[in-house]
């Protein structure tokens, strides 16, 4: 084609229309575009909201199972108590030997605390972290689930004492046996608990049962260490718990604003 023909093409070709047509595909285009990130956005918010209220019920839920192993723990604390006092002075839980003996069983009973992160962890495996707006909040929240065995989390959360094999290797299995029957139930993490029982022998054959705790001297040391750590346990649960309560007013307060 000759330059005097293309020339006559494009002088007669009709730009306004072409520019017209182009703006409409663009501006077709960008409303599209716009359309398409309003229903992602839709979608991100409806998917924040689900996540927050999960996790609101996790944290509620938590504070909650901690207030429960608190009190369990308190009661093994008293009776680690009391078999301290016979360890230590020689004397009876209540003037008993059979309620030495149980105290003594009952000191090694353990109730580890596991936070409820079902929801985080498939938000966190998903990458959908970031729908969590508030980035100090995000973080807490990541904190709180960090919960993993390490530092003064792990003895909350993995409690196999040394004076609970010891005490249970030297306690007859007959009188395990009805402890287990008789002075303790267990159906669900919230009844866990102990339960009064009468003596199932004789205040002579307790007393031998307890002189075969004291005669093996690493029993007493075992069981100060366990009450120890117990101890610690306390005062990092009520953090855990305080820390949880304040998130789920938080995550609670994110989500309605």
């Amino acid at each position: 084609m000759s330059m005097s023909k293309l020339g006559a093409r494009l002088r007669t070709y009709d730009w306004t229309a072409a520019v017209i047509e182009l703006v409409i595909v663009v501006v077709g285009i960008l409303i599209a575009l716009e359309v398409s990130n309003w229903n992602q956005g839709r979608v991100d918010d409806a998917r924040a909201d689900s996540y927050s209220r999960r996790i609101h019920a996790d944290l509620v839920k938590d504070s909650g199972n901690m207030d429960v192993t608190s009190a369990f723990w308190n009661a093994v604390s008293g009776y680690g108590r009391a078999a301290i006092d016979h360890g230590e002075n020689g004397q009876l839980a209540d003037g008993s030997a059979w309620k030495t003996v149980l105290a003594y069983y009952q000191a090694s009973q353990t109730m580890p605390f596991v936070p409820s992160d079902a929801s985080f962890t498939e938000m966190r495996s998903a990458g959908d972290l970031g729908l969590i707006a508030d980035e100090r909040l995000r973080g807490r929240i990541e904190d709180y689930y960090s919960m993993s065995g390490v530092g003064g989390q792990s003895i909350i959360r993995q409690q196999d004492p040394a004076y609970r094999r010891q005490v249970r290797g030297l306690t007859p299995w007959p009188v395990q046996q009805y402890i287990w029957s008789h002075c303790f139930r267990e159906t669900t993490y919230a009844t866990q608990e102990f339960v009064a029982c009468p003596a199932p022998i004789s205040e002579p054959v307790a007393t031998a049962i307890l002189a075969s705790f004291k005669a093996d001297p690493s029993m007493l040391i075992n069981l100060r260490t366990w009450m120890s750590t117990l101890r610690v346990s306390e005062i990092v649960l009520a953090n855990d718990r305080k820390e949880a309560q304040q998130l789920a007013s938080e995550v609670d307060r994110a989500r309605r604003r």
